[in-house]
């Protein structure tokens, strides 16, 4: 059976489409602050959260489904060889999904974080490249991490962010906890050849 010309047309069309949305999906919007970090850029936007069945009157126990991301940016001169973070999560969440990274030592889907936190290794994009060596391509420069979970216990306007969160490469300081969105890392050359590293600002 010979399928009509408009079907083909039509089915391109809407795969042109698909392609649009999920580079649209996977953009990266890109803070001020970025401008005076040179270094890696860590982020923590938290997108949404809606209550989950069922609705208890006990506060503490209510159940959230949340949606986050984690967005980690090379703004420095040295390429991040399989970047690793930290998100410290502290209200007892239940992760369903992490997708543009590897829950390590993590066990299969839903999984439980609780207050322990979370440590995430990059893939499938494990290696973050300068702005240099890319002319400013911000698909090699940077990896988006899509979060999907549930957390307890926070009302409406309570504080749903993490504790902390940190880049966990070798070489770089881990900053103070903090309960910012965002935080970044630069490093720097002491006296002789020894690699050091120590924090440029907290947004």
């Amino acid at each position: 059976m010979r399928v009509p010309w408009q079907s083909w047309l039509l089915l391109f069309l809407y795969q042109i489409h698909q392609a649009n949305g999920q580079d649209d999906a996977n953009a990266i919007t890109l803070p001020k602050e970025v401008e005076a970090c040179n270094g890696i850029f860590l982020q923590y936007p938290f997108d949404s959260r809606q209550k989950e069945y069922p609705y208890l009157k006990n506060a503490t126990a209510q159940s959230w489904a949340f949606k986050s991301e984690l967005i980690v940016l090379n703004t420095g001169t040295t390429e991040l060889k399989s970047w690793q973070a930290f998100i410290g999560f502290q209200h007892d969440e239940i992760l369903v999904s992490v997708d543009g990274a590897t829950v390590l030592n993590g066990d299969s889907f839903p999984m439980k974080v609780e207050k322990n936190g979370t440590h995430l290794t990059g893939y499938p994009q494990a290696d973050l490249k300068t702005a240099i060596d890319t002319a400013g391509d911000l698909t090699q420069m940077s990896a988006k991490v899509k979060i999907k979970g549930t957390m307890f216990g926070v009302k409406l306007g309570g504080n749903v962010m993490p504790t902390n969160i940190k880049l966990e490469n070798e070489g770089f300081k881990c900053p103070q906890a903090t309960a910012k969105a965002s935080i970044c890392f630069f490093f720097r050359r002491a006296f002789g050849s020894t690699m050091e590293s120590s924090i440029q600002s907290e947004i």
